[in-house]
């Protein structure tokens, strides 16, 4: 929790207390630009309440690739959403008559009704372990655990949101699967935390696995990507949702063309239902070639993943 921004429920709210207002604020500045913080601003705006976004980091949804944000930011303008990025939240000073208004940045300010706080979530392990375990607890609380999620106690394994993994429920269980699967001795193999599906729904929706096109190119890899927007997908055509892009980041063979898929980021209608055959292309280290071979139904959404891997065959389907 960030100092000063405690909950009280109705002026200053987490995600705990967000679905107890009992009114929808016409004013609401979202702490936060991240995954939950972006799906709270986008719950708002599409409710009807001004909103605006403060991030700390110089970019929004960090992790995403920069051509995906790009999408969503001016989703956001449309809907009226304001995002200010690379600000720091100093503090806030609740009014008389209800709201409160908060300092961020170089000594700027903002009035709103309501904070909705989407940062500073700590594991609650404060008094878990008993005096004398081997049990490691970090700085920031985590449980310190192995690639196996064995903690440094014989018989004790820790998963989910108590270890420095992802906070997604999806990677939660497949935490505790693995564990299960290691205290029954069948030797799993542990999981590539770079390579978990994600899902973001606030809208549109976000979906990614693997790299983006900048982390593919800081990990040393030499990429081709390809890009295909969903306003010429017919079935994206037909919902009414043309707003968003597929994109494939692959790597570059000496040849130069498109080897070993390394990341599918995708924006747009429903890509939280559609990243199944991206995440399985990431870890299953498939080549372009071999995805491209695989029939995509039309019409569909996911017809945009299949023509942006083909793309990257050489043989694009429209041009």
């Amino acid at each position: 929790m960030i100092q000063g921004f405690e909950p009280d429920g109705t002026t200053v709210v987490t995600s705990d207390e967000f679905f107890h207002l009992t009114q929808i604020p016409r004013r609401a500045v979202v702490i936060g630009g991240g995954a939950i913080g972006c799906e709270f601003a986008s719950t708002l705006a599409d409710l009807g309440s001004s909103v605006t976004v403060l991030e700390a980091l110089p970019k929004v949804l960090p992790g995403c690739d920069d051509d995906v944000t790009r999408v969503v930011l001016q989703s956001f303008k449309k809907k009226g959403i304001t995002v200010r990025a690379g600000v720091a939240v100093t503090g806030h000073t609740p009014n008389p008559v209800g709201g409160t208004t908060v300092q961020f940045g170089d000594g700027e300010t903002i009035d709103t009704d309501v904070v909705v706080v989407s940062v500073g979530r700590v594991p609650y392990t404060g008094g878990l372990l008993d005096a004398g375990t081997a049990v490691q607890i970090s700085d920031r609380g985590h449980l310190e655990v192995d690639s196996l999620c064995r903690t440094a106690e014989a018989s004790v394994w820790a998963v989910g949101d108590a270890i420095a993994s992802p906070q997604l429920a999806h990677v939660a269980f497949a935490e505790g699967i693995l564990a299960i699967k290691d205290i029954l001795g069948e030797s799993p193999a542990p999981i590539d935390y770079g390579k978990v599906p994600w899902a973001i729904y606030c809208h549109p929706e976000v979906a990614f696995s693997g790299h983006s096109e900048a982390s593919a190119k800081a990990a040393g890899y030499e990429v081709v990507v390809s890009k295909h927007r969903f306003a010429g997908n017919s079935r994206a055509q037909i919902l009414g949702e043309t707003d968003g892009l597929v994109k494939i980041i692959a790597e570059k063979r000496a040849d130069g063309t498109a080897g070993t898929v390394l990341g599918v980021h995708m924006v747009g209608p429903w890509v939280t239902e559609q990243l199944s055959g991206g995440y399985l292309a990431v870890n299953w280290e498939a080549t372009v070639d071999e995805v491209a071979e695989l029939i995509q139904p039309h019409p569909s959404l996911t017809e945009l993943f299949g023509e942006s891997m083909l793309a990257l065959t050489g043989r694009s389907l429209h041009g």
